[in-house]
Formats: structure tokens, sequence, C-alpha cells
């Protein structure tokens, strides 16, 4: 996963506040998360297997899960509760996936020559979940990913890296 730092200043090249970044950030990696995405964790209760009334929270401990955009299940909770209750982190949330899926593919890109757009194709076809009415906020960071390639590149590998 990449780190806080690069997280930030992608998401500020995206025109994200601060504020979003860094709530998004604490939530997806589950560190001292605001209160009202730990509420979303402990009070969304989910149908699974036979059981109601399991809260997202139960749900990750039991999986020993530490990246909550690494199971499909979750990433459809909170889309589905970011957009009824809080729209503007949307685009913050999918961005986080998709640098993380960057980040988690830079070897094969450095290493192979694959090219980060092809990168960033791959996710927004196959990996990226999509909920009714969060399609344009896909589409937006798709683009801005797009645009943004050496920029992103820069700060990903850090310059160093190359």
């Amino acid at each position: 996963m990449a780190g806080y730092a690069e997280h930030g200043k992608i998401a500020e090249m995206a025109g994200i506040p601060s504020a979003i970044s860094e709530d998004v950030n604490s939530f997806m990696e589950d560190i001292n998360p605001p209160k009202e995405f730990e509420d979303h964790n402990t009070e969304r209760k989910i149908f699974v297997c036979g059981h109601l009334n399991v809260s997202i929270r139960t749900l990750m401990a039991s999986e020993k899960l530490h990246d909550r955009g690494k199971k499909d299940w979750i990433q459809r909770e909170d889309l589905k509760w970011l957009l009824a209750t809080r729209k503007e982190y949307i685009k913050c949330y999918y961005l986080h996936l998709a640098v993380d899926n960057i980040y988690e593919t830079k070897d094969r890109i450095k290493g192979d020559g694959e090219p980060i757009d092809d990168c960033i194709n791959s996710w927004g076809k196959n990996r990226a979940v999509i909920v009714a009415g969060t399609e344009p906020y896909l589409k937006d960071v798709l683009g801005f990913l797009r645009n943004n390639i050496e920029s992103i590149r820069q700060i990903i590998f850090h310059d160093s890296d190359r």
C-alpha cells in the first residue's frame, strides 16, 4: 500500500481537500478513523451466510483484515454508505484504491515496463467496485489518473527509485 504522503500528494493534485484525504486515509488503513467512519464500521449490519446483524468491524476482525480495499463486499458497503452520507468522499475513496493498486504493481511496472496507464485501465475495468450512482466518481478518478501519469509516477516511484 502507498503511504500517507503519497496518498496526500496525489489527492491534493486531484483537488481533494486535505481534511477529506486524511479522513479517507485513516479509514482505509483503519488507524483511528473519524467517529462517523468507525460508527459505519460498527453499526452497519450485513447479511452474511445466514447470519443477520453482523457488523463490518466484526467481519473485518474475523478475517484479520487490515486492508479493507482487498474485499469487494467491504468496498460495496463503504460506497453505499458514502453515497448516502458523504458523497464528497467517494472520489477520494476510489483514488485511494487506485493509488494502492498502482503502488502494489510498481515492481511489475518498473521491472517489466508495463505502462501505468495499463495498470489504471485494468484496475478500472476489472477491480474497481461500482455501486449504482458512483460511476461518475470513478470516471473522474480514472480520467485524473490518465491525465497525470508522469506526476503520479514521480510520486509513487520517488525519483530516486527510477
